[in-house]
Parts: C-alpha cells; sequence; structure tokens
C-alpha cells in the first residue's frame, strides 16, 4: 500500500492533467491493433511493399502507387 500512496504522490501532476484534458490515444491503440491482426493473418507475405499496402487500405489512408520501374 506504501507503495501505491508514494507512487500517486510523485505522479500527482500528470494524474490531474489526465483527468482535466480530453486527449486519448484510443485511436492510435485501433490502428495498432489492425496492424496486429493484419500481420497475423498475412503471414505469408514475401514483399515488405504488399504488406504495408495492405495496412494502408485496411485502414482507408490515401497512398500513392509505387512507381515500378522498366528495368528488366
Amino acid at each position: 500500500m506504501k507503495t501505491s500512496i508514494k507512487t500517486l504522490r510523485e505522479n500527482k501532476s500528470y494524474i490531474i492533467n489526465t483527468l482535466i484534458t480530453n486527449y486519448t490515444n484510443g485511436v492510435i491503440e485501433g490502428i495498432i491493433n489492425k496492424i496486429k491482426v493484419i500481420k497475423r493473418i498475412a503471414f505469408g507475405y514475401r514483399s515488405f511493399y504488399h504488406f504495408k499496402l495492405r495496412i494502408l487500405i485496411f485502414n482507408k489512408i490515401n497512398f500513392k502507387k509505387k512507381e515500378l520501374s522498366n528495368a528488366a
């Protein structure tokens, strides 16, 4: 119990700030969770580019299609 009270006292300003503001990291954690799900489902992707593209499509993020060179 002493450790808990000590921790609360040391972080009092951070705790009060958290309760006063309306900021949250829920959206970011949701995106990270989606990426982890895609990673589990698409374990066999050979190309990181395709994996990244799948993440962007899944999260409905606008992206530019990679230009393919004509090199043989």
